[in-house]
């Protein structure tokens, strides 16, 4: 089996970027800690020239460049790409991991390469797949996962559309002449170890045991030893989609045919990627549309479509555009199986990432005192009204005679 790591530099960056313009030439990421100022995570790089650097304080990187453009960083937008190109990626892989949770500068998913398939082939399959989502990365196939994430990790920096094929059986051979720091060590381990003159991860595989290892023995990075000898595992942590799958596109140029014609095309091919990947081209799927124009109260459309690839999902959007004038389209897409489609939330936030299900109108019992017709019931005295005034003993002695 072959492993396919997508390596997704300046992550937080290209998230903010999707469906935005690209006019604001320095601009930063920033995450706000639980204490103190923001902290740059990621940022462009006209502000990298200007002395920008993630890890910086955002008023660090206004007294680096006056002219930055601080955006807050959108987790729930990064999870919801995350998952978007997760549900593309099933089109052409068998498994699919996520990475675990979007954090940090740059974001790493694995992919296992389907039998028969040629590196090459894959590799750009994945390319195409995140330029369809408005992302760049860089794509590394070994025999391990390690292996790919080193050779996407450090292969071609320069350019972000790279793919790196290591060949079957090559991983020891290429990961020898790479650097140590790769390894997630500790400083002090590190600098005890180049000061021993082991700087490379071939010359830390011939280091005799015990090797380092991490304080979890039972994960698949544990031992740096075997990572370094190129067994670095190929286990992956199937991502398993589920819910509807919810695309939204910006019109620009106040409607333009142009504009309209290019976000009806982009829309409908990141919904039929995402469909084909979940349950490929066979069931009928529910389409929700929601159009938003120079009306307050936007327009809602609903359609069914029994194939749903690119060219039939452009056609169906198109003729629900009609030839009125529109901003943004908001589109919510299910099988038929899966039950009637939400109705879509007011905010654009909420389309753009995922709609979670409404839960089930559940009837309340009816309230005490009222029967089932709302006619309400006959009063029960309680026990205290049923109970006499007590009298005190030395009360019942001074009235005794009355």
């Amino acid at each position: 089996m072959r492993i396919a790591c997508v390596y997704i530099p300046s992550f937080p960056l290209q998230v903010a970027l999707v469906g935005h313009s690209t006019g604001v030439a320095s601009l930063a990421v920033v995450a706000q800690p639980a204490i103190g100022s923001p902290v740059v995570v990621a940022c462009s790089r006209v502000a990298w020239q200007h002395g920008v650097r993630p890890g910086a304080s955002a008023t660090v990187a206004r007294a680096h460049d006056p002219e930055i453009q601080c955006v807050l960083a959108d987790v729930a937008a990064e999870r919801a790409l995350l998952r978007s190109v997760a549900d593309a990626l099933l089109g052409v892989a068998p498994r699919v991991e996520l990475g675990g949770e979007p954090r940090g500068q740059h974001h790493v998913m694995y992919a296992e390469v389907p039998a028969g398939k040629r590196g090459s082939w894959f590799g750009n399959k994945v390319r195409d797949l995140l330029a369809l989502f408005g992302l760049r990365g860089r794509i590394g196939i070994a025999d391990d996962r390690f292996t790919a994430y080193v050779a996407a990790a450090s292969g071609a920096r320069d350019d972000d559309d790279a793919v790196v094929c290591v060949p079957r059986g090559g991983s020891a051979a290429y990961l020898a002449p790479q650097p140590l720091a790769l390894l997630q060590l500790g400083p002090e381990v590190l600098h005890m170890l180049e000061a021993l003159g082991v700087r490379t991860l071939g010359a830390f595989a011939e280091l005799p045991p015990p090797s380092v290892m991490r304080p979890d023995p039972d994960g698949w990075d544990a031992d740096f030893q075997a990572l370094a000898r190129g067994d670095g595992g190929a286990e992956l942590d199937a991502y398993s989609p589920g819910g509807p799958i919810a695309e939204r596109a910006v019109i620009d140029g106040a409607g333009a045919e142009a504009s309209v014609g290019a976000a009806v095309e982009t829309l409908s091919q990141r919904l039929a990627a995402r469909l084909a990947g979940r349950m490929g081209q066979g069931p009928t799927v529910e389409l929700m549309l929601r159009l938003t124009g120079a009306s307050p109260v936007p327009a809602i459309r609903a359609l069914q479509l029994p194939h749903a690839d690119a060219d039939n999902l452009a056609d169906a959007i198109g003729r629900a555009l009609g030839g009125d004038s529109w901003t943004a389209i908001e589109a919510i897409a299910r099988p038929e199986s899966m039950g009637p489609v939400v109705a879509v939330p007011a905010t654009a936030a909420a389309v753009r990432h995922e709609i979670e299900p409404i839960a089930p109108l559940v009837l309340l019992p009816s309230p005490t005192g009222y029967g089932r017709g709302g006619d309400r019931v006959e009063h029960r005295r309680t026990r205290r009204g049923k109970q006499r005034p007590r009298i005190g003993a030395g009360q019942a002695r001074l009235f005794a005679g009355d």
